[in-house]
């Protein structure tokens, strides 16, 4: 009762940002590996509630805020130090994907309730006012990327959108094939899967499609780049590697149950968490097994890779610590509940949510 009584609005300085995490991944590529050495010890240095239940989605930083979406519809500001609400922005319906920031633009759409399409906002949280709202066919379930002067992101009834930060239309592709697959972008090449088990690549600047393949199943979760090579995580259970010049088949995997979470690489291998609660370490080459680890809990969120761990959430309850090299378990970290989101290390903070709408900031200690 008292959340409606509270203002619709970020009003943040924004300050000059040399590190910031704007979208999910990262980068268009979606990588989510961070070279660095880190301590296996977490202590918590703030926690946070939001209106709604997380997805599994992130959280967003533009130094020194967090930002977060939830399935109320609200896009909430937190101060990255003390995890103080500093604003928030409130719609009706749902915000499935991570807000991307551009500069002092925050940028994400929300899924009305009871409708088939959704907004899209291009809100100025320096001047806190909306600068564009533009309606969306279809419902925006995906994560949105940006690339330059380029947002781009699919709609669960097929199309492919790309809006420039003035909110206006670069191009729409209507694909005919609904898609629940987050793209992914490289060297001008926007790929993701699709229901029907396909593979599409577009032409970032106009939107056409460079080639479509079926090379498999439903295709779900977000699909992620490296080395020239889109790997794509199915409903059948298999990881599969595609070159992203010509869209071939260059190997698959088969976990033995469905994937959902993202595909973390560093260098030379590529990690898969599986619904079953498995993680697979996997050549980026040839898909060859180095290791395969069960957790003992359901996995949906994706994984976070540094040079000595590889942090794996779970619905169990647990932070695991895995040694990359070996996938032996080096810790479990129990958490207050089950984690909803992917965790994200900036700086010295790893971040994280749950099920009820806790954001909670950890310091990680050596």
């Amino acid at each position: 009762m008292l959340s409606g009584c509270l203002p619709s609005i970020i009003k943040v300085q924004v300050f000059k940002n040399e590190k910031s995490y704007e979208m999910f991944g990262r980068s268009p590529s979606r990588n989510f590996y961070l070279p660095e050495t880190i301590g296996d010890s977490l202590k918590e240095t703030w926690k946070a509630e939001v209106n709604g239940g997380l997805t599994n989605s992130s959280v967003t930083v533009f130094n020194p805020y967090v930002f977060i979406n939830d399935l109320s519809g609200w896009v909430t500001c937190l101060d990255l130090r003390t995890g103080k609400e500093l604003g928030r922005l409130k719609n009706k319906g749902a915000v499935y994907s991570s807000p991307v920031i551009d500069n002092s633009l925050l940028i994400f759409a929300v899924t009305l309730n009871d409708a088939e399409h959704s907004d899209l906002y291009f809100y100025d949280f320096n001047n806190g006012k909306t600068r564009s709202k533009i309606k969306i066919e279809g419902k925006v379930l995906s994560e949105i990327l940006k690339s330059g002067n380029k947002i781009i992101f699919n709609s669960e009834e097929g199309r492919v959108y790309c809006f420039n930060q003035l909110g206006d239309t670069l191009w729409n592709t209507n694909t005919m094939v609904p898609i629940h697959c987050s793209p992914a972008m490289d060297n001008g090449k926007i790929i993701f899967g699709n229901d029907k088990g396909e593979v599409i690549a577009l032409n970032s600047n106009d939107g056409k499609i460079i080639y479509r393949k079926k090379i498999g199943h439903l295709f779900l979760g977000c699909a992620a780049i490296s080395d020239s090579v889109a790997f794509l995580g199915s409903y059948d259970g298999n990881i599969y590697a595609v070159g992203l010049i010509n869209g071939n088949l260059k190997w698959k995997f088969n976990t033995g149950t469905r994937i959902i979470s993202t595909p973390v690489f560093n260098d030379k291998n590529i990690f898969v968490c599986n619904l079953g609660g498995s993680v697979f370490s996997l050549k980026k080459s040839d898909g060859k097994e180095i290791w395969k680890t069960n957790t003992g809990g359901v996995i949906n969120a994706t994984p976070f890779l540094t040079n000595n761990f590889l942090l794996v959430p779970n619905l169990e309850d647990e932070m695991l610590f895995l040694n990359p090299n070996t996938g032996k378990i080096a810790k479990r970290f129990t958490l207050p509940s089950h984690v909803r989101i992917s965790p994200l290390i900036f700086g010295n903070t790893l971040f994280t949510g749950y099920d009820n709408g806790i954001i909670k900031a950890y310091e990680i200690i050596k």
